[in-house]
């Protein structure tokens, strides 16, 4: 064997040399890490704005266990169940290295109150899912008549006239404002005293109400059975001139 060959194949025994060095070492490492605690969760933060949860609640909704390796945690299934949350809105889980879990979370914000025809009252955002079952209407809220009540978490179809119509509804006008009920052309709104309002169908009801908020002004309530806003322009009252 000439001096090449030998220097050839001592070169390549002391590549395989270094290499499985390494391998070793990497593989130590990961071994301290995962198993000393060095890469364990130590801390499940909880972000985003405050709303109807608190940060406690979400904690225990995302069930991180600290001291889990972090490896080993499934952000998919974190994901999951904070998802099922029915006042969450979008959520976004991440490792942050060395030890902390993230969970990034948006709340749904109540729009309306939801009546039934029996009486039962819910809490909905703007899309018409159920947040939550009340007591009692919050009086900082519009009030709308729907069908039926789903459980939390469930979206009710069919509403969105109701709920263009709810966020048109000023606070100064929302005194007057009893509740919205559907019709068979559009959306009219339940006022005090017995009086109706009838607001069409829009995809904007601004123009309605800020023509409603006009005649309000303008007549004796106890006067009227009916007022038609829904040519905004043109407003018409029907008048029961036995009640005034």
């Amino acid at each position: 064997m000439n001096g090449g060959d030998r220097q050839r194949r001592e070169g390549r025994g002391l590549w395989w040399a270094w290499t499985l060095l390494l391998v070793a070492v990497v593989a130590a490492g990961g071994f301290v890490a995962t198993r000393t605690g060095l890469l364990d969760v130590d801390r499940v933060e909880v972000v985003g704005p405050a709303g109807r949860l608190s940060a406690e609640q979400l904690r225990a909704a995302a069930e991180v266990r600290v001291g889990v390796p972090m490896v080993e945690v499934d952000l998919g299934a974190i994901d999951r169940r904070v998802t099922a949350l029915p006042w969450v809105a979008e959520v976004g889980v991440e490792r942050e290295w060395p030890g902390t879990i993230r969970v990034s979370v948006s709340q749904r914000v109540p729009v309306v109150n939801g009546v039934d025809p029996v009486g039962g009252l819910a809490l909905l955002d703007r899309t018409g899912i159920v947040l939550e079952w009340t007591a009692t209407a919050d009086t900082g809220l519009a009030t709308i008549r729907v069908d039926a009540l789903g459980p939390p978490g469930s979206r009710i179809p069919g509403i969105e006239p109701l709920l263009r119509a709810a966020e048109a509804v000023t606070p100064d006008l929302g005194r007057w404002i009893v509740a919205l009920a559907p019709t068979g052309d559009g959306v009219r709104a339940e006022l005090v005293g017995g009086v109706d309002a009838e607001l069409g169908f829009g995809e904007d009801y601004r123009d309605e109400m800020r023509s409603l908020a006009t005649v309000l002004t303008r007549v004796v309530l106890a006067c009227l059975v009916t007022i038609d806003v829904s040519i905004h322009e043109s407003p018409v009252l029907l008048r029961d001139e036995s009640r005034c």
